[in-house]
């Protein structure tokens, strides 16, 4: 390794001018890391971005999975240091992998999400759940550090790491409080002061300049809570007859995620109840560097869950950037961002799910008084949370990396299981390949079967004709 490890960052997510959180994050790491080191960012296609000083821009994405792993690995191989949310390692020889030093980001939770899936679509998401748990238990017998969004979240991964074998006595030795084995980096905030740059949502959808504007700022997934929202909107308006909810964004800017069931059913919601277009309003998704254009105009931001264990270990990224434009929020409790809410005086909690309680937590932040309170703290607590302070323990890391113990977690076994993963793998790319074909092939024989039953109505008429 050289004097200055070269440092290779795997964004899973698009990087560009349209970013949800992944994508977000993985650009800041890169800017900040890049600063003290060289490093590449490895995106899934190209970007148009310019990179930030230090940072070199990969794409990585190729038609078939074989080509993208085996890029990766060559990426992998290039540097010394890979901080990913997942690893080629199906491709990867394993004395590669020991020789590298390897940072997992568990900052979202997915095999959580996918229980929501699982419970939602049972046939096709449960698959999709076990495949999850399959690649987090390899995930975690390969990293030799790891982050995480929260305190909470670090002692939900710490007895995951328990199980998977991590936690050794000569780690306790060397570090009680194991913060050298999985430390802590939220989502991060820009050092500058949020300044308008643009039109936003008063402009777009033509709302006046002293409507009362509540903001969604972020996606809307099914374990997301927009319903109650615009419910609590709907008993708002003869109070305030101009209050106006805007989404900022319903559809995600990633190709491989689309835009979700809730999605529908909400615009449905705000349709019967006589308040779509007209107090409630949806925006496909806004560009990265106008997002402070739409939150600026704002006079609070909405954020609300459904209660699942989803939610309990939850970091809402997009939300962070209502801190930045100091925004007072609505959120319902129970998720790490409800604490932060409740702790520092910043804006007003809801029982989830309850519109009584939606409905007092909106009246609370639309109140002048409360609301400049609010606001007075929050220029403060968004100055604990640049991306140059959150990323201190990744920085440190890839500054000069460790290896706890050359085993990893790992067991004579690891190279026969990868083997049997591989083969499952591949086995999966056939069987949704022969899940299409078969598919196109319904499709041609029930056209086939409708053109033969469909009666000829030419020699209809002229036989009724000659009748």
């Amino acid at each position: 390794m050289s004097d200055t490890p070269s440092v290779l960052l795997i964004a899973s997510d698009t990087i560009g001018e349209r970013m949800a959180g992944s994508g977000i994050r993985y650009w800041n790491m890169a800017r900040v890391l890049g600063a003290q080191q060289p490093v590449t960012l490895a995106t899934p296609s190209i970007t148009t971005l310019a990179p930030p000083p230090g940072v070199t821009l990969v794409a990585y994405g190729h038609p078939g999975e074989d080509e993208r792993g085996r890029r990766l690995v060559e990426l992998v191989t290039d540097h010394d240091v890979t901080v990913a949310q997942h690893l080629p390692y199906l491709y990867a020889d394993p004395e590669l992998l020991d020789s590298r030093h390897l940072v997992i980001d568990l900052y979202a939770p997915w095999v959580l999400e996918k229980l929501e899936y699982a419970r939602i679509d049972p046939e096709r998401g449960e698959a999709h759940r076990q495949d999850d748990l399959t690649i987090l238990k390899r995930l975690l017998g390969l990293g030799d550090f790891f982050l995480c969004a929260s305190e909470r979240q670090r002692d939900y991964w710490l007895g995951t790491l328990t199980l998977a074998g991590r936690l050794e006595p000569s780690y306790l030795q060397a570090d009680p409080a194991l913060r050298s084995l999985i430390d802590v980096v939220p989502f991060g905030l820009p050092t500058d002061r949020p300044r308008k740059t643009g039109a936003g949502p008063r402009a777009l959808f033509n709302l006046g300049p002293d409507d009362p504007l509540l903001i969604w700022n972020g996606g809307v997934w099914n374990w997301l809570d927009p319903l109650t929202a615009i419910r609590a909107v709907a008993l708002l308006v003869a109070e305030f007859p101009t209050l106006r909810l805007v989404f900022m964004g319903v559809r995600s800017p990633g190709a491989q995620v689309a835009e979700m069931g809730i999605v529908e059913d909400a615009r449905n919601l705000a349709r019967e109840l006589d308040l779509l277009d007209r107090h409630v309003f949806f925006n496909d998704w806004v560009a990265y560097d106008e997002r402070q254009n739409w939150l600026l105009e704002a006079d609070a931001a909405v954020s609300l869950h459904v209660e699942t264990v989803e939610a309990r270990y939850a970091y809402r990224t997009r939300v962070m950037d209502i801190l930045w434009c100091g925004l007072p929020a609505v959120v319902s409790d129970g998720d790490v961002l409800a604490d932060l809410v409740r702790e520092e005086q910043i804006g007003t909690i809801a029982l989830p799910g309850e519109v009584s309680s939606v409905v007092a937590a909106i009246r609370g932040v639309l109140d002048p008084d409360s609301a400049h309170a609010m606001r007075s703290h929050l220029a403060d607590v968004a100055s604990r949370f640049t991306w140059e302070q959150v990323c201190e323990p990744l920085l440190r890391y890839c500054r000069e990396p460790w290896k706890l113990s050359p085993l990893r977690g790992g067991d004579p076994s690891a190279d026969y299981l990868a083997k049997l993963e591989r083969m499952y793998s591949e086995t999966a790319q056939y069987a949704r390949k022969l899940e299409a074909a078969v598919a196109e092939r319904d499709t041609e024989l029930a056209a086939q079967r409708k053109r033969r039953t469909r009666p000829d109505l030419n020699a209809l008429f002229n036989r009724n004709k000659r009748g």
